[in-house]
């Protein structure tokens, strides 16, 4: 491999950061059809670019020739192992940083992303003990339409699931109020399927995975796209047990009395409360996917161009990271 090579990769995580949202919004109507699989491969591509990053700025260490942290001849052997050990071919550059600081920038990122990770999921479970001892305080546990439930009495129509050990599936009075049983039943159903496809744990892991770096917009879009599709996934479920004119009226219902929405959710952390018409709204295209599904050809070229990006950063990171691999696994030979 080459710098050129080298820079070519560089330009391909870029073009992937930046232009990545629009192949997520152009793949949508492809991913709705699948949205379980299509959470997965969004969260793989957050995964494959993260690690491509990192071991791409590892090769880099091997290319420069600069001071020395440490001193004689064992110093000698290890500039000498990581300069080999980098698959790119290229003569040594000139640099007034130390090969060891280049090596440490990527190690010090991953260990900063981790505390920000465990900060984050710690402040979730925080958020959701907080939220059940709220709504403890006035609901009453019985069963709806065959689904345990925490019942309070507030009279805006409200349903929520927190996790199935954290209370499970909440909803009120008003809702009670407000629905048909038909459409009480798709409503608890879809509350249910957040439960049973373990969605809080899917956007633990996205809490975790983007964190700080959701200043990049690849992780943005994903940041946002995921939680819409775990919604689709759980109205997918919910019209299968329940049928589709029921939860239509249903998301129609409460979409309009604008209730369920987080406005009227207790406050918590994002991804703590999963709630039937979503975080961020209904959504103009829930209902319109329900009714009538748009075309998913028009989104074969994004996704393909998405997946195939993503095989090749994940092919490339594998085959820059093996002679690194290969070295901590035989070690460098040092001078007694």
């Amino acid at each position: 491999m080459t710098l050129t090579l080298f820079a070519l990769l560089s330009l391909a995580l870029g073009l992937l950061a930046l232009a990545g949202p629009r192949l997520v919004r152009w793949s949508s109507p492809l991913l709705m059809r699948a949205p379980r699989l299509a959470s997965g491969l969004l969260l793989g591509a957050l995964a494959v670019w993260s690690t491509a990053a990192v071991v791409l700025s590892v090769a880099l260490a091997g290319l420069p020739s600069g001071p020395r942290l440490l001193a004689g001849s064992a110093a000698d052997v290890c500039q000498r192992c990581l300069a080999a050990a980098s698959p790119f071919s290229a003569a040594p550059v000139e640099l007034p940083v130390p090969m060891a600081a280049l090596l440490l920038l990527p190690l010090v990122g991953t260990v900063l992303m981790g505390a920000a990770a465990v900060r984050g999921l710690l402040r979730r479970a925080r958020s959701i003990r907080a939220v059940l001892a709220e709504v403890r305080t006035s609901a009453v546990r019985t069963v709806l339409a065959g689904h345990r439930v925490l019942l309070v009495p507030d009279p805006t129509p409200l349903a929520f699931a927190l996790p199935r050990r954290r209370g499970g599936i909440v909803v009120s009075h008003g809702l009670l109020d407000s629905l048909g049983a038909d459409e009480l039943s798709a409503v608890l159903e879809h509350e249910a399927a957040h439960l049973s496809q373990h969605h809080h744990a899917l956007l633990a892991v996205l809490e975790a995975m983007v964190g700080p770096l959701r200043v990049i917009p690849l992780f943005d879009a994903v940041a946002t796209t995921v939680p819409h599709l775990l919604e689709i996934a759980a109205d997918d479920a919910s019209r299968h047990r329940s049928g589709t004119p029921a939860l239509a009226s249903a998301l129609l219902i409460l979409g309009g009395s604008g209730a369920p929405g987080a406005s009227t959710a207790p406050a918590a952390a994002p991804g703590a409360l999963l709630h039937m018409t979503g975080s961020a709204g209904l959504g103009t295209d829930r209902i319109g996917h329900l009714v009538s599904p748009a075309a998913a050809r028009s989104a074969l070229v994004p996704v393909m161009t998405l997946s195939a990006l993503l095989a090749a950063l994940l092919g490339v990171a594998a085959a820059v990271i093996a002679p690194y691999a290969v070295l901590l696994w035989n070690g460098c030979p040092l001078p007694l």
